[in-house]
C-alpha cells in the first residue's frame, strides 16, 4: 500500500496506518504493515516505490490536513496512467475536497481523472454523520454479500439527509457558487498578499483554500475571534479556508476586510517583538 507523503485519511486501524503524520500513528502501534509513503506530486519517487506486491496508490487530489496543497499540473493524470501499467487500484480520498468544495462536484475532476474507488463523507450530508465509498462494480464484487457490514449503515435519517443535500448540490447551484465566489476570495487573498509581507502563499481551488503565513498563526485565530470570525488552522503556519458553499460574496467582502485588520494588527506585533 501506498500513500502520500503530508497524507490525512482518518484516525481508524486501516485509515491510520496510510496517514502520514506520526504524531496521530505513535500512540496506537502497532498499525498495518507493509505501508510505504511517497511524496506528494513526484511522480518517479512514486515509481520507485511501487512493485509487484503493490495493492494501490491511495491520495487526497488536494491534501487537507497537511496545508490545502493542491497535485501539481499533470501528477494525477500520471498516477492513474502509472496504476494502470501496473495493475493496481487508484484510490483518491475526497471526504474533505469533495462534493463541490472546490468548484467541482469531485476535486479529481480539475484534473480529469477518476479512481477505482473514491472515498466520500463530511458534507455529504449536511452535518449528519454519513460516509460513503464508491468503486466499481467489479470491484465491489470481491466482497460477498454481507460479508461487511455496519450497525448504522443505510440509516435512514442520514441517507435523508445525504439526498437532501446532493439535491441542493446540483440543483441549487452551490457547486458553481464554490467555483465563483471561491475565485472571488482567491483574488481577494492575493490581494492582500501583495500588502502584508507576512504572507509566504495563498493557495487553493474554489472554496478550499490555504494562506500560509511566514509565523504561527495562533494569535491571529485568536483575534479573529474576538472579530467575530472564527478561522480554521492546517500546522502552525498556515491558515485554512473552508466556508460553507452558500457564502456570498458580501460576505466574503467582509471577511477580507477583518483578515485585512487581523493581518495588520499581526505585522505590528511582530515589528514589536523584533524592535
Amino acid at each position: 500500500m501506498i500513500a502520500m507523503n503530508g497524507s490525512y485519511h482518518g484516525k481508524s486501524l486501516g485509515s491510520l496506518s496510510v496517514t502520514f503524520n506520526p504524531k496521530y500513528r505513535k500512540a496506537f502501534m502497532p498499525l498495518v504493515e507493509k505501508v510505504a509513503f511517497s511524496p506528494f506530486g513526484d511522480i518517479a519517487s512514486l515509481r520507485e516505490k511501487i512493485d509487484s506486491d503493490t495493492a494501490f496508490v491511495i491520495m487526497e487530489p488536494i491534501q487537507g490536513e497537511s496545508g490545502i496543497n493542491v497535485s501539481p499540473p499533470g501528477f494525477l493524470q500520471d498516477v492513474r496512467k502509472l496504476c494502470d501499467e501496473r495493475g493496481i487500484l487508484l484510490i483518491f480520498d475526497e471526504i474533505q475536497a469533495g462534493l463541490g468544495r472546490t468548484g467541482k462536484m469531485w476535486a479529481c475532476d480539475h484534473w480529469n481523472t477518476t479512481p477505482d474507488i473514491i472515498c466520500l463523507a463530511k458534507g455529504i450530508a449536511g452535518g449528519v454523520p454519513m460516509s460513503a465509498t464508491l468503486t466499481r462494480p467489479d470491484i465491489l464484487a470481491a466482497m460477498s454479500k454481507g460479508e461487511h457490514s455496519s450497525t448504522f449503515g443505510g440509516n435512514p435519517l442520514s441517507c435523508a439527509a445525504g439526498i437532501a443535500t446532493i439535491q441542493a448540490l446540483t440543483q441549487d447551484g452551490l457547486v458553481d457558487n464554490a467555483a465563483k465566489v471561491g475565485k472571488f476570495f482567491m483574488d481577494g487573498l492575493e490581494k492582500l498578499k501583495e500588502k502584508h509581507s507576512i504572507i509566504r502563499e495563498v493557495r487553493g481551488k474554489g472554496m478550499m483554500i490555504g494562506v500560509e503565513m511566514k509565523f504561527e498563526v495562533k494569535d491571529i485565530l485568536m483575534d479573529g475571534i474576538q472579530e467575530g470570525v472564527l478561522l480554521l488552522y492546517s500546522g502552525r503556519n498556515i491558515l485554512r479556508f473552508l466556508p460553507p458553499l452558500v457564502m456570498t460574496e458580501v460576505e466574503i467582502t467582509k471577511v477580507l476586510e477583518i483578515l485585512d485588520k487581523l493581518f495588520t494588527k499581526e505585522s505590528e506585533r511582530r515589528k514589536n517583538v523584533q524592535g
